[in-house]
């Protein structure tokens, strides 16, 4: 499942890009939300991990989409979400 996140965002570099494929996995049934303990957004398969102190197979795909779309805290988190409706479904 991790391959086929990673497929989605490979390539796209642009934040505009990112938040379009985050909808599209939205649409489909993927949850993405913001942690404050690793001050990023993840994946809603991330959360066992994230919950375990474990190392995270989405980790490295999700810290990029975080760096692209300019999210480092809950306050550049909301304004992203608000600018790209992360939250629309």
């Amino acid at each position: 499942m991790n391959g086929n996140v990673e497929q989605v965002f490979k390539g796209v570099e642009n934040a505009e890009e990112v938040a379009e494929k985050i909808h599209e996995l939205k649409k489909v049934g993927y949850q993405f939300l913001y942690s404050g303990k690793l001050k990023r957004l993840i994946i809603g398969q991330e959360w066992p991990y994230i919950e375990k102190n474990q190392e995270s197979p989405y980790e490295a795909v999700m810290s990029k989409v975080s760096r692209v779309l300019g999210i480092e805290s809950r306050q550049t988190y909301e304004e992203v979400d608000e600018r790209y409706n992360l939250t629309m479904y």
